[in-house]
């Protein structure tokens, strides 16, 4: 069992400071997690603010003074039952392609699972309580966001972190909680096929779109030519060729057919 009520008092500090409960053992370990699964379903069911130590204790089987013993207040019985860890360093490769499909495959599966699982539970409890929105913040900043942004080495990378966590959210919480049909029907193994690429886009962007040295920019053409030339002061998509297919120096300022020679008003002889 775990300490007494009085040992429990005695561990309390002045200020607010939470109680320190000892971690029990055996039996006590089993009725802790009792306990917790309990406040899981009860939270996720009524919310932060409605769930009551009561209600706790009675859908687990135990009196409200060893709910209180075990983790001595509501606010830690919630932050204890809705903690999770995101292994972001066990997921992450050498691969983009990979890393991203981990990222996602173990997200998903964890709640496809668990559907009263910590990170579900908290998802569903910051719709209602900014307490817990605050501790979901929080989770997914410390354990998402610093983990990934790290593995960025670009100036935008907690930008790019960010993202990456809202759409993963995003997407868990329009499978599993909104029940979305087009997100929530599909298998599996679709929506990882499609969400992949962009994941990887953000956590490993293969380019960043910019100009290259030459200063222009642009769709090329098989022969390399840009579809905007700058500094030829003509602009438009070319051919084969590479000619550009607005004739500014046409007669009459019109455009040449496929057969028109350049310089030369009318068909080729």
């Amino acid at each position: 069992m775990a300490g007494t009520a009085r040992e429990d008092s005695d561990r309390k500090q002045r200020g607010g400071a939470p109680v320190v409960v000892p971690r029990p053992d055996g039996k006590g370990e089993r009725t802790r997690q009792r306990i917790l699964q309990a406040a899981r379903e009860t939270f996720g069911r009524v919310g932060y603010d409605r769930a009551t130590i009561r209600m706790i204790a009675s859908a687990a089987d135990a009196d409200k003074s060893s709910v209180m013993q075990y983790f001595g207040t509501k606010e830690q019985l919630f932050r204890e039952a809705v903690r999770f860890d995101i292994p972001i360093g066990e997921l992450t490769t050498q691969d983009p392609e990979s890393t991203a499909e981990n990222y996602l495959r173990t997200m998903l599966g964890r709640w496809a699972t668990t559907p009263d699982s910590p990170m579900a539970v908290l998802m569903r409890t910051s719709m209602t309580s900014e307490e817990s929105a605050e501790l979901l913040r929080h989770q997914v900043t410390t354990q998402s966001v610093d983990a990934i942004a790290r593995n960025i080495d670009l100036p935008d990378a907690r930008l790019r972190a960010g993202l990456f966590s809202v759409i993963m959210l995003g997407i868990a919480s329009g499978r599993y909680l909104l029940r979305v049909p087009d997100v929530s029907e599909p298998s599996l193994e679709d929506l990882i096929r499609v969400a992949t690429p962009v994941i990887r886009a953000l956590i490993a962007p293969e380019g960043d779109g910019s100009p290259d040295a030459s200063g222009t920019s642009g769709a090329t053409d098989d022969s390399g030519t840009s579809g905007t030339t700058e500094g030829s002061g003509t602009s438009g998509a070319t051919d084969g060729s590479g000619a550009s297919s607005d004739c500014r120096g046409c007669p009459g300022g019109g455009s040449p057919g496929r057969d028109t020679v350049p310089g030369q008003a009318g068909p080729a002889e």
